[in-house]
């Protein structure tokens, strides 16, 4: 692939991560019908998620794992593309459904074909990601029942 070829690979990339800011509709048309997301197999939505429905059915549900009301930001630390593959460091901060602040590292590593999203490896402190967004009960909540009982 030729370095213009991988420049417009991270332009998409860029689109990508716009469109995820912006929450507009026109993303699912940056993914190819074959694409998949593959999470990191400690997090409770580990595996190959397969197919563009699948895809958007996943990106879909991380939704509800947030405070939508209040901003998210994603602050792109770093981002390189070479032949068919764009890296990205970056971080997340939001706000998690349940009120508590949610500050995260992740790198993703894109593939894409014919200018389409075809695959997408999502690395993240899942550790974190578990106790903060998936967890019934968070740390603030713990602490709070802690000194209830105690």
């Amino acid at each position: 692939m030729s370095q213009h070829g991988a420049a417009r690979n991270r332009e998409i990339v860029e689109r990508y991560f716009e469109q995820m800011r912006t929450g507009a509709p026109e993303i699912e048309a940056l993914f190819s019908e074959e694409a998949c997301w593959v999470a990191p197999q400690s997090s409770p939505v580990g595996r190959r998620h397969e197919g563009k429905a699948a895809v958007l059915a996943l990106m879909g549900s991380g939704i509800s794992l947030y405070d939508r009301s209040r901003p998210m930001e994603l602050q792109i630390e770093s981002m390189a593309a070479e032949g068919d593959r764009v890296f990205v460091e970056m971080t997340i901060e939001a706000t998690t459904a349940g009120g508590e602040p949610y500050r995260n590292h992740y790198v993703f590593v894109f593939r894409l074909q014919e200018e389409k999203i075809v695959e997408i490896r999502e690395h993240l402190d899942t550790l974190y990601a578990q106790h903060m967004l998936f967890d019934p009960i968070g740390p603030a909540r713990a602490s709070e029942a802690e000194e209830e009982e105690g």
